[in-house]
């Protein structure tokens, strides 16, 4: 059996700023000190600031010279472009899932939806919203096609914290169950003109609900 190969200082740094961006713990716009990351984390500078790079290339991070690194920032604009960009991929992936894996992709995201359930009915927000990422996730693992899989990837950090911040909403929750539901129901019966609808409603509420709380939110006006 493969040993694991020890995370490299760099890659500990870059999980770490990754998951506390995506979590909230971090939030947009707030200014991150290389300095203090590399105190809390025990590590040079060095590293951080490669991880704050490659965050910065995932859309994560804004780096302006002479003012340093910052959380990004959505406005409304740029979530009607996640959502279009979204609407497009996912569609074409749910396309290619239900022709070359139907059923590995229903019993997966029946499997999924069951978790997101119990999740929600113990209101483990954090959980509900990762088993969200993973639903979303697996349309492009059963799709077989590793230039879509690395489209979406390379967004997923900002999609996954759009749907950290969304959950802030009352009734969101309660909603995306359903609509999760209701797409897990449609694939179930290799019905792809419903999937591509329900997908599209699913999304389309992303794009309505940021834009109508965007000042609750804390969007930025341009």
């Amino acid at each position: 059996m493969a040993l694991e190969r020890p995370k490299s200082l760099r890659e500990l740094a870059l999980e770490y700023l990754r998951k506390r961006i995506v979590d909230g713990t971090f939030q947009m716009g707030q200014v991150l000190s290389e300095r203090k990351i590399s105190e809390e984390l025990g590590v040079s500078k060095s590293p951080v600031r490669e991880a704050l790079a490659q965050l910065r290339d995932e859309g994560l991070v804004q780096i302006e010279p002479q003012k340093g690194a910052r959380v990004f920032t959505l406005t409304v604009d740029e979530v009607i472009q996640i959502c279009d960009f979204r609407q497009v991929i996912e569609c074409a992936s749910f396309e290619l899932a239900l022709q070359r894996d139907p059923a590995g992709l229903a019993a997966d995201i029946d499997k999924i939806v069951l978790k997101m359930a119990a999740k929600k009915d113990t209101g483990d927000e954090d959980a509900y919203i990762a088993l969200d990422n993973e639903f979303h996730q697996l349309i492009f693992e059963h799709a077989g096609n590793d230039y879509l899989t690395a489209s979406y990837t390379r967004y997923v950090g900002k999609i996954s914290a759009l749907r950290k911040l969304l959950s802030q909403l009352p009734k969101h929750t309660d909603l995306s169950f359903d609509e999760h539901s209701a797409i897990a129901e449609a694939v179930r019966k290799g019905d792809l003109m419903e999937v591509k609808a329900l997908l599209a409603e699913h999304i389309d509420r992303t794009r309505k609900a940021y834009t109508k709380a965007a000042d609750l939110l804390g969007a930025p006006v341009e």
